[in-house]
């Protein structure tokens, strides 16, 4: 039987995407946190998970029920989802983790596999070797060497293969792990960094995820193998990991600790309570003298709630534009996770080709880390192209052309006060406003293309431009969010006699064509070609094999996303 499996990009924020996960017809928005659910020793029901959680996932580590003998044999004979009463996507795992803390397993990477399938899986996993963080470079080799080996028996696997990359703290074991493991799987799992997260070692973190990610098709859905502290979700997801799994919020409960979003505390030093979830809410300080088995229930539940509020939280700052945002804040909570948030700086040329150009939230400069976000480095590349004498400085992007002050992300953007200096004031005409706006959007000399009969429309209330015309003819609009410019058919035709073939560019298969010429969307599976300029949210110009203009409108994906993928809509066109 074969297995259904498609992934699709939806909202966008740095390397973060929201997605949809269909596997055999079951629908998953990502990012997704799986609860691990020990049958051994249940601490909250499949029930309460189902009802009070609305947990659509769940995972459960099949070496554990292959390794008991009632366990085995009841799942084996109602299946996985029957025994445990769930309908959702249930993700098993191979027992590599006790392979990590013990050595040793009683089972063989075939037998695992076969296992997984009987008892209907909608997720496995190979048995893959997890290496230590600095373990000797020469057995992380050996380790890795052998769990690609293994890997391989699980390519025919008849559930959706979670694929282990793993190679230590070493960067290159990382690549070449991630090119191999990402040629064959379409979920690619980070494995070995639990580790990482108990010693707050976020840097490496940060290293491992972005090499990984950089060597995968952007297809591939991510997860973070063992991550489970909400206080590191948002970093994960900024570097495009789409799923995580957590037995911390169990673990963390049957040994009396308390998770927050900044951390974790003992419950025993806690007066008070800093939480309004249903357990906190109905016992408050009281949960400390409950019966042992109930307070170790309650506070798995709290666990529970504050990883699942702080992933919706991270959602929400993905659709509105603002991760950057989510992250400074998270960041303050420990100093490690400040420095991890920091190693961003290192990975900034590749994030900020995944970034969308424009956003729906403002700027808000809140730390030393926001000199070095991706907005900053797009803008300072696309600066250049901007000819004009009259600059301002715009802290963090530098000398700012006056006549783009307006657009994002100049146009939208708090800093502190100490930051902000007296600059001389300019009169700029319209016209070079918008001459500045083409150059900054679409490139040096495209300020060529503004005639002197054009004409000017600003709005009434607020004095900004919204219209060009040429005679009576509209041939841009002035979009008010960003101030950018939406060219109509006359201004996409010069565009495109301006700039030679791919600049500002989605070239489209030729059978869909015809569609498009209607005002259909594209979508990426019938891109062939595209400009790897552009970014996200860009303007764009929709061709087909012969370079005929047939459709103008924004790109939705980055442009290796657009040629990684073949789901999902590439280009909104108007």
């Amino acid at each position: 039987m074969s297995v259904e499996f498609n992934f699709e990009i939806r909202s966008k924020d740095i390397a973060a995407r929201i997605g949809k996960l269909e596997i055999n017809k079951k629908e998953l928005e990502t990012p997704a946190l799986m609860p691990v659910y020990n049958p051994n020793k249940p601490i909250i029901p499949v029930k309460d998970l189902k009802r009070k959680f609305n947990v659509k996932i769940l995972m459960v580590n099949s070496y554990i029920v292959l390794r008991n003998k009632v366990l085995r044999e009841g799942v084996l004979d109602l299946g996985i989802h029957g025994y445990l009463g769930f309908k959702g996507l249930i993700a098993t795992d191979s027992g590599s983790y006790q392979l990590m803390n013990y050595g040793d397993v009683s089972t063989t990477n075939r037998e695992i596999i076969e296992f997984q399938e009987k008892i209907g899986s909608e997720i496995g996993a190979f048995l893959d070797i997890p290496s230590l963080p600095n373990a000797y470079k020469p057995r992380a080799l050996e380790q890795l060497e052998l769990t690609l080996k293994r890997s391989k028996e699980a390519e025919d696997a008849n559930f959706v293969v979670n694929a282990g990359i793993q190679g230590s703290t070493y960067l290159d074991l990382r690549r070449m792990a991630a090119r191999k493991i990402g040629r064959n799987f379409k979920l690619c799992a980070i494995g070995g960094i639990v580790r990482l997260m108990e010693e707050y070692r976020f840097s490496n973190l940060v290293d491992i995820i972005a090499t990984v990610k950089k060597n995968l098709p952007l297809d591939r859905v991510v997860h973070a193998f063992g991550l489970g502290h909400p206080m590191a979700f948002s970093l994960a997801a900024a570097l495009g990991c789409d799923l995580f799994d957590s037995a911390a919020y169990a673990l963390y409960a049957q040994d009396l600790r308390y998770m927050t979003v900044n951390g974790t505390k003992r419950l025993d030093n806690l007066e008070y309570l800093p939480c309004s979830c249903p357990v906190c809410s109905k016992y408050g300080i009281e949960l400390k003298e409950l019966e042992d088995r109930e307070k170790t229930r309650n506070l798995a539940m709290h666990n529970l709630y504050v990883s699942l509020e702080e992933l919706n939280r991270v959602k929400q700052a993905i659709k509105d534009g603002n991760l950057w945002e989510l992250l400074s804040i998270r960041a303050r909570s420990h100093p490690e996770l400040l420095t991890g948030l920091e190693r961003l700086k290192r990975y900034g040329r590749w994030l900020s080709e995944l970034d969308p150009i424009t956003k729906k939230s403002p700027f808000y400069y809140l730390g030393r880390e926001s000199r070095y976000r991706t907005e900053v480095i797009t803008a300072r590349k696309r600066l250049k192209r901007v000819s004009s004498m009259n600059r301002v400085n715009v802290p963090p992007f530098g000398k700012v052309p006056i006549e783009i002050l307006d657009v994002y992300p100049f146009g939208s953007f708090r800093v502190p006060e100490s930051l902000i200096k007296e600059e001389p004031c300019f009169n700029v005409r319209e016209i070079e406003r918008i001459k500045g706006i083409m150059e900054y959007q679409f490139g040096s000399n495209a300020s060529e293309l503004v005639e002197k009969n054009f004409r000017i429309k600003k709005s009434k209330r607020t004095g900004r431009i919204r219209g060009v015309y040429r005679g009576r003819e509209l041939i841009a609009s002035v979009r008010a969010s960003d101030h950018f410019v939406i060219p109509k058919s006359y201004l996409a035709d010069e565009l495109k006699k301006k700039f030679r073939y791919p600049r500002l560019r989605v070239v489209v298969d030729d059978d869909a064509a015809p569609f498009i010429s209607e005002g259909r969307s594209v979508f990426a599976k019938f891109v062939v070609d595209i400009d790897p300029g552009l970014r996200a949210n860009d303007e764009v110009l929709v061709v087909d094999r012969k370079d005929n203009l047939i459709g103008i409108g924004t790109l939705v994906l980055s442009p290796r996303e657009v040629m990684d993928f073949d789901r999902g809509v590439a280009v909104r066109v108007r």
